[in-house]
């Protein structure tokens, strides 16, 4: 018996360090797909360049006009005032930006896009960010943004989740 537990063990041990490819799985007429490359991935990662480089109207342009954002809150049916429009956090980024020393260092990142069976697009990312103060103080933070993404290749809505504690330290 023990014998059996122990090849058991060792099986799932080796099943689970295995490396898992996670480029594109193929589509059906009942699930979705996954995929970490293509144009909306690419355009995901050009928005967090621009942000990083406060290339604005390059940013902009990768919403849609009546894009929506939700910084470190539940989006809401019933309370409107939660999403701010892309104009209005561009023009947020651009006071904080005078804060920073220099561009913002993008670090490790994961991108993923989900396209659901009925075709509405949802992006994933997972990106690590880090910078200087013109004060001398470094700051870092790990975010988890979630994307909507029209049929036309523009974000709809971008909702970050991330810890805040590096950025108060800008002020």
């Amino acid at each position: 018996m023990k014998k059996i537990i122990l090849i058991f063990i060792v099986s799932v041990s080796l099943i689970a360090c295995t490396n898992q490819d996670t480029k594109t799985e193929a589509a059906t007429e009942t699930t979705g797909t996954i995929t970490t490359t293509g144009p909306d991935v690419d355009m995901m990662k050009n928005s967090f360049t621009y942000f990083a480089n406060g290339e604005w109207t390059k940013l902009a342009s990768c919403y849609a006009d009546t894009a929506k954002t939700f910084h470190n809150v539940w989006p809401s049916d019933t309370d409107t005032t939660v999403g701010v429009s892309i104009q209005n956090i561009i023009e947020g980024f651009k006071k904080q930006r005078e804060l920073i020393d220099g561009n913002i260092n993008l670090g490790k990142s994961i991108y993923e896009v989900v396209t659901m069976p009925d075709g509405n697009k949802y992006g994933h990312s997972w990106l690590e960010m880090s910078w200087k103060s013109k004060k001398g103080v470094a700051g870092k933070m790990v975010i988890f943004n979630s994307f909507g993404i029209n049929k036309d290749g523009k974000l709809t809505y971008h909702w970050p989740i991330y810890d805040t504690k590096d950025v108060v330290n800008l002020k």
